[in-house]
């Protein structure tokens, strides 16, 4: 998965991806999954739900969410700027859906086909793959029920601390500085962390440092030193333990696996 971490205005992603796991995060594009194959756990603000085969989730701008695969899961995940779209722009910045997760591929079966074209175009011709999208948002767009855009979760030390850490991730990080910036007690923010996020303060900001660093590995041919470094780790060992324990092998046969977006037959 390839979260932003930035205020990109042009952004466009779209990938095959397969037992997707990663903690409650938010940022200024919009998320789009389809579910080809098993179920994945979906949470978005405070609604969760298990979505299955020809389900999707829908997550507007700064909307904090999260994946959980407790067992197999193969979809297509779009990520892509409000601009991609530019017939649903205010829609995305103005709105929220009042339920993110949707059963219209139940429904029409032109919707497996528009995200595998979607798909396919997204390596070759971002042009058209972006017109698959915007045929797919046409496709859910009205039978979703759309609220004026709610501000009182910003007021949430939940979506307080997965801003900020969002954004200052790659900076040197404690909890200590953490409840200093945010005037709140580090225990009772460490306690936050655990029953609402479901991990430690450090499990969390380490997720985030390796995901970026793996997306660097794949995107890049920058040296692994210089990647560790950009992505906030103190010292390469400590960037190569979490990373074997996160991707099940080292930086360097990481970058030897990553294939260009796989075949869907």
């Amino acid at each position: 998965m390839r979260p932003f971490y930035q205020n990109k205005q042009d952004e466009f992603q779209c990938s095959l991806t397969r037992d997707i796991t990663f903690p409650a995060h938010l940022h200024s594009a919009v998320e789009l999954i389809y579910i080809l194959e098993g179920s994945l756990e979906v949470m978005v603000q405070n609604q969760t739900k298990k979505i299955r085969k020809n389900e999707a989730a829908l997550i507007f701008p700064d909307m904090v969410h999260s994946y959980l695969c407790t067992d197999f899961c193969r979809s297509i995940l779009c990520i892509f700027s409000p601009a991609c779209a530019k017939e649903y722009y205010h829609m995305f910045r103005r709105q929220q859906p009042e339920c993110p997760f949707l059963s219209a591929g139940v429904q029409n079966p032109d919707l497996l086909l528009a995200f595998r074209k979607m798909l396919h175009y997204a390596e070759t011709s971002r042009p058209v793959s972006e017109a698959w999208l915007n045929l797919i948002l046409a496709f859910l767009v009205p039978g979703t029920l759309l609220l004026p855009r709610d501000s009182r979760d910003n007021s949430d030390i939940s979506y307080q601390l997965i801003s900020y850490i969002s954004q200052h991730f790659q900076e040197p990080l404690t909890l200590e500085s953490l409840a200093d910036h945010l005037h709140f007690n580090k225990y009772y923010i460490s306690r936050v962390f655990t029953q609402k996020l479901r991990c430690s303060f450090y499990e969390y900001v380490n997720r985030l440092r390796l995901d970026y660093a793996a997306g660097r590995l794949r995107d890049t041919d920058l040296h692994i030193t210089h990647i560790w470094q950009e992505a906030g780790f103190e010292s390469q060992k400590t960037f190569n333990r979490n990373f074997l324990s996160c991707y099940h092998m080292t930086p360097s046969q990481y970058r030897r696996t990553q294939t260009p977006t796989e075949s869907l037959r």
